[in-house]
């Protein structure tokens, strides 16, 4: 199995791929590696860097937009459901708790979704 950080990578990969198409997510991944010092191939291990300087890029709302979507398409390659959660928890706070989830889980949480 591929690790959370791959996987996260391909979920966010595949979101602004589908979302800005080719041409703008190439130009993203460049602007991305040059100024902040950021692979591809990195995103998932440095989500958070990532997004900030893709909200800086693309706005707040368009920022929002691509982390729910991907996190949607992670769900989906973990082949669990997502669940819109309150406005108050943060992208990365449901990230965490996915990641958390997979590497932790409890008895009872195999009955539960990881995506919950």
């Amino acid at each position: 199995m591929e690790g959370f950080s791959e996987l996260l990578s391909e979920a966010v990969d595949n979101t602004i791929r589908r979302v800005l198409g080719e041409s703008a997510s190439e130009l993203i991944y460049k602007l991305v590696e040059m100024h902040m010092a950021l692979k591809r191939e990195e995103v998932g291990e440095k989500i958070e860097v990532f997004y900030a300087f893709l909200e800086k890029l693309l706005g707040s709302e368009r920022a929002q937009i691509i982390e729910n979507t991907s996190l949607k398409r992670l769900c989906l390659k973990l082949r669990r459901e997502y669940e819109e959660v309150e406005k108050y928890f943060s992208f990365l706070d449901e990230l965490y708790e996915i990641k958390f989830k997979l590497l932790a889980p409890s008895p009872k949480e195999h009955e539960r979704s990881v995506c919950d």
